[in-house]
C-alpha cells in the first residue's frame, strides 16, 4: 500500500515537473514572441522609413526631370524665337517700305500743293492697311507662343499652315519649295500650338540639311493621311538622308549632327507628340528622309 502511494506521489511529482518545464518553455516562447514582435515592428518601421525615403527620392527625381524638360522646352522655344524674329523682320520689310514711301510722298505733296481731303483719306487708309498687316503678324506670332494648358481638338492642317506662314521667309531665302495641299481639317486631339512648333522644328532641320549637304533643287513634301483612329503627317525631303547608324539616336537629348546645333529640337518633337499620345517615326528614302507624325484623331480620344 505504501508503495502504491509512493507511486502516485512520484507520478504527481513528475507531472508537476513536466507542467513547470512546459510553463517555463511557454514563458520563453512568449518572451521570444514578444521579442519577435518588437523586432517585426522595428523592421516594419525601418521598412516604412525606406519606402518613404524612396518615395521622396522618386518624387525628387520626377520633379528634377520635369524641371529638365521645362528647361529643354524653354531652350527649344528660344532657339525657335530666333527664327521668329528673323521672320518678323522679313515680313515687316515690305509694309515698312510702303510706309516709308507714303511718308516721303507727303513731303512732295506739300511742296506741290496736293494736300486735300481726298489725299488725306487715301494716305490714312493705305497707312492703316500696312499697320494692320504688321499688327496681324505680331498677333499670329503671339498666338504661336501661347502655351496650351489643356488638350483640345484642333485642325492639323491649320497648325501646319501657321508654321509655314511663320517660316516662309526662311524657306524662300534658301530656295526651298514646300508642296502642301490643304485638304480638309483633319481634327486631332492635343496641343495645337505645340504641334505647330513641332512642324517648325522639322522644317528648320530640313533647311539645315539642305544647306549642309549643298542640295540644289530643294523640296519638302507634306502629306496628310488618315489611318483608323490616327492622323499621320509625312514630311519628305530630298536633302540626302541620314546615316543609318544615327537614326536610333536622332531623338535623344543633346544629340546633333550640326556644327552649332543644340540637339533638343527633335527631342522636343518626340516629347510633344508622345504627350499627345502620339508617335514619331523617321526613315530614309531614295533622295532624303521621311519623318512621320502620328497623333490620335479627336473623335478617337473623346470616345475613350
Amino acid at each position: 500500500m505504501l508503495g502504491f502511494y509512493f507511486s502516485i506521489i512520484l507520478v504527481i511529482g513528475i507531472l508537476i515537473m513536466f507542467i513547470f518545464k512546459y510553463s517555463s518553455k511557454c514563458n520563453q516562447l512568449v518572451d521570444q514572441l514578444k521579442k519577435s514582435e518588437d523586432n517585426y515592428r522595428e523592421l516594419e518601421g525601418k521598412f516604412e522609413a525606406v519606402i518613404s525615403s524612396l518615395e521622396n527620392r522618386v518624387n525628387e527625381e520626377v520633379a528634377n526631370n520635369r524641371q529638365k524638360d521645362h528647361t529643354l522646352i524653354q531652350h527649344s522655344k528660344l532657339a525657335a524665337m530666333g527664327e521668329m524674329i528673323t521672320s518678323i523682320g522679313h515680313l515687316w520689310q515690305q509694309p515698312l517700305n510702303s510706309l516709308s514711301l507714303l511718308i516721303q510722298d507727303v513731303k512732295e505733296a506739300v511742296q506741290f500743293g496736293e494736300i486735300n481731303d481726298q489725299y488725306i483719306d487715301q494716305f490714312t487708309q493705305e497707312s492703316m492697311n500696312q499697320i494692320k498687316h504688321m499688327s496681324r503678324t505680331i498677333k499670329d506670332f503671339r498666338k504661336f507662343y501661347q502655351p496650351n494648358n489643356e488638350k483640345t481638338s484642333f485642325s492639323v492642317s491649320d497648325s501646319i499652315e501657321e508654321a509655314l506662314m511663320i517660316f516662309s521667309p526662311s524657306l524662300k531665302e534658301h530656295h526651298i519649295h514646300v508642296n502642301f495641299e490643304f485638304r480638309g481639317q483633319h481634327l486631332a486631339f492635343g496641343f495645337p500650338n505645340e504641334y505647330s512648333q513641332v512642324v517648325l522644328n522639322i522644317l528648320m532641320n530640313a533647311r539645315d540639311a539642305f544647306i549642309m549637304n549643298e542640295v540644289v533643287n530643294r523640296r519638302v513634301d507634306i502629306m496628310i493621311r488618315s489611318l483608323d483612329s490616327s492622323i499621320i503627317v509625312d514630311f519628305i525631303d530630298n536633302a540626302g538622308g541620314i546615316e543609318e547608324v544615327l537614326l536610333p539616336k536622332l531623338f535623344e537629348p543633346y544629340f546633333t549632327t550640326k556644327h552649332h546645333g543644340t540637339g533638343i529640337g527633335l527631342y522636343m518633337t518626340r516629347m510633344i507628340i508622345e504627350n499627345m499620345n502620339g508617335l514619331v517615326k523617321v526613315e530614309n528614302t531614295e533622295e532624303g528622309a521621311k519623318l512621320s507624325l502620328i497623333v490620335p484623331k479627336a473623335e478617337a480620344e473623346i470616345d475613350v
